[in-house]
This record gives structure tokens, sequence and C-alpha cells, in this order.
């Protein structure tokens, strides 16, 4: 029987369909997470394999190939400022050409709960629905 608990008040429910759908959510979560822990050991020779073969070369990209299945390593770098004075002064006049300014407003979740209920403020705002979130309860 399908149990639901809203707060702290549990009650059965008989839908057979979502039942069988929990069930089988249960079923393929676990079956995936040992998937990918096998994966991503596998991933880890890989990548390993790929940081010896080009050691220092420049090249970032590298492809493995057995027969008909092959897979690609591709290595990038996130490059952020972390010091803007120190870097504004090295580039000097360059700064402006090879430094992107960005300005970002985020609201805070004081204002993210009151635009849900204020037309006004709806209307300064974009607001969707994030995809629900279902996981599994250990």
């Amino acid at each position: 029987m399908l149990k639901v608990k809203i707060a702290k008040n549990e009650t059965e429910v008989k839908d057979p369909h979502a039942e069988f759908a929990l069930c089988s959510f249960v079923e393929l979560k676990l079956n995936i997470d040992e998937m990918t822990k096998r994966m991503n050991e596998h991933k880890a020779v890989l990548i390993e394999k790929a940081r010896t073969i080009l050691g220092e070369d420049e090249v970032s990209t590298i492809t493995f190939r057995v027969d008909t299945e092959a897979v690609k390593v591709s290595f990038s770098w996130d490059v952020k400022v972390s010091d803007e004075g120190v870097l504004q002064e090295i580039l000097g006049e360059r700064f402006q050409d090879l430094v992107t300014t960005t300005v970002n407003f985020k609201p805070d979740e004081k204002l993210r709960k009151m635009a849900l209920d204020d037309d006004g403020l709806k209307a300064c705002l974009s607001i969707k629905e994030k995809a629900p979130a279902v996981t599994v309860v250990k």
C-alpha cells in the first residue's frame, strides 16, 4: 500500500500505478548510481591515460578508439579574475578589450518569496517554476 506523508501526517492511498512508479523509480535510481560509480572508475583511467599521452602538449582533446567504439577526452580550464587591481596594472590599456565586465542582479530569498504573491513585483522579475526534485529517501 502506498503511504503518503505530508508534514507529520501520514495516510495510505490505494494507487497501484503510483506504487509501481515509486518502486520502479527506486530500483532504477539504485542501478543508475551503481552504473555511474563503475563508469566514473573507467573514466578516471581514461583521463589518466590521456594526461600521460598528452603530457605538456598544448592539444586539449584526445580520442581513444577500439573497433567502432570511441571515447573523446577533452581538457578545459575555467579562468576567472581573482585580483582585478593587479590584472589592470599588468594589462594596462588592454584591460578593457581583454576583460568583460558584467553586472548581475540576483534576488535574495526574501524577494523571491515576496514576488510569488505580489503582481507588481512579478512585472519586474522573470519567474519560472523549476523542475520538481524527486529523490530516494534512505
